[in-house]
């Protein structure tokens, strides 16, 4: 990793550190609304698959430290692997991986296409935490139904709006840069 590497790596960790805070005064739920997924998907089309998930471990490492960076109470600390929202940062690992994996630096649709791919990766392994920490570590009753009902249906819209916002962005930022290194 060279220093423009890390520059990048830790200015994305600390925006995500920033995204993670803004929606606090949001009343609690268990799966709190965060502008997170827009930061999470930029990452991964800016820095590509192996800085863009590193820097949202880096993220997901200074919460689990205990800085209050994450979007629910107890806003960081260990004993959030134990929420059943920890999956979606999980989640987020992958899709900056997945989002920097299948974008191809070339187009606005490509851009679209990857952080779709993000997306998906990331309820995958969000929803999939959810049941398993609700079901074996809570001991509550449910079904994938549930799950899908309480961390699926009332953010997939709204991610889907985020993600092609980022997918802009993003893919704005990379022709600019492109076009400036000429």
């Amino acid at each position: 990793m060279n220093a423009q590497h890390l520059a990048k790596t830790a200015a994305m960790a600390a925006l995500l550190c920033l995204a993670g805070m803004i929606m606090r005064w949001a009343s609690p739920a268990l799966v709190p609304f965060s502008v997170l997924p827009v930061f999470v998907f930029l990452t991964g089309l800016i820095l590509g698959p192996k800085y863009g998930s590193l820097a949202v471990i880096v993220y997901v490492f200074l919460g689990l430290l205990g800085l209050p960076v994450f979007a629910s109470a107890p806003f960081g600390g260990i004993g959030y692997v134990l929420k059943p929202s920890f999956g979606y940062l999980l989640g987020d690992i992958a899709a900056a991986y997945t989002v920097g994996k299948l974008y191809n630096r070339q187009s606005l649709l490509s851009a679209l296409l990857a952080v779709l791919g993000g997306i998906i990766v990331l309820y995958l392994i969000g929803l999939a935490y959810f049941y398993l920490v609700m079901h074996f570590i809570l001991h509550q009753s449910t079904t994938m139904a549930l799950v899908i009902s309480m961390g699926f249906l009332p953010f997939i819209a709204g991610d889907l709006i985020k993600g092609g916002i980022a997918a802009w962005v993003g893919n704005q930022l990379i022709k600019r840069q492109r076009s400036s290194s000429l």
